[in-house]
């Protein structure tokens, strides 16, 4: 684990806790007490802190964290494979999921650590239905999606498809991200482009 993840254990939960005002240790208090109602749709000994409304649909599928994170209200994942083929999806220690976003997992979605992911987001690695080309292929629906360590996503943003983003990137808010993005990339758009390079974001 990397230094720097220390601070999303339970003592530095603790400490965060307790620095809070009043009104926000019950929120705290109760997003802890709905991960651990939760536990039994999380399949890592990790806590999940969890906003009010959130639902979870798992079938044929996993949902794996490697260390404390946060999915804030509203949001809505549902992790649906086939028996042949379990969806994945992985979160990294730290990451904060942002309020009403969805996340469709087909296949895999890899999220690493430390990222914020904003509020009304879309992350999907399927297109639901098969399109036919006009000379009959049939191109491939569901592609893995990776969003690797202290990636900020902005709101109402949509992931695509096969897409990785690099570590250290941020996605401006609305974009639509259907192809690659590199390290450190300044993205934004519908369809998105890297628009320019930054050294680094902290939240």
């Amino acid at each position: 684990m990397n230094n720097s993840d220390s601070g999303y254990g339970l003592r530095a939960l603790a400490l965060k806790f307790w620095a809070q005002p009043r009104y926000m240790k019950w929120q705290f208090t109760w997003s802890i007490l709905r991960g651990i109602l939760r536990l039994h749709q999380i399949d890592s000994r990790y806590l999940v802190l969890m906003g009010a409304g959130v639902k979870i649909a798992k079938r044929q599928g996993r949902i794996i964290t490697n260390g404390v994170c946060i999915v804030r209200p509203g949001c809505r994942i549902a992790v649906v494979g086939k028996k042949e083929q379990p969806a994945y999806l992985h979160i990294g220690v730290g990451t904060d999921i942002g309020d009403r976003t969805i996340i469709n997992v087909s296949q895999c979605v890899k999220i690493g650590a430390r990222c914020s992911i904003s509020w009304d987001c879309d992350i999907n690695d399927s297109d639901f239905h098969q399109v036919i080309m006009a000379d009959g292929q049939r191109p491939p629906i569901i592609k893995s999606i990776a969003i690797e360590d202290d990636v900020w996503i902005g709101s109402h943003s949509l992931i695509l498809k096969g897409v990785t983003i690099g570590h250290h990137s941020v996605v401006a808010a609305g974009s639509v991200v259907h192809h690659d993005m590199p390290p450190y990339s300044l993205v934004a758009g519908n369809p998105a482009r890297r628009i320019g390079q930054i050294s680094d974001w902290q939240r």
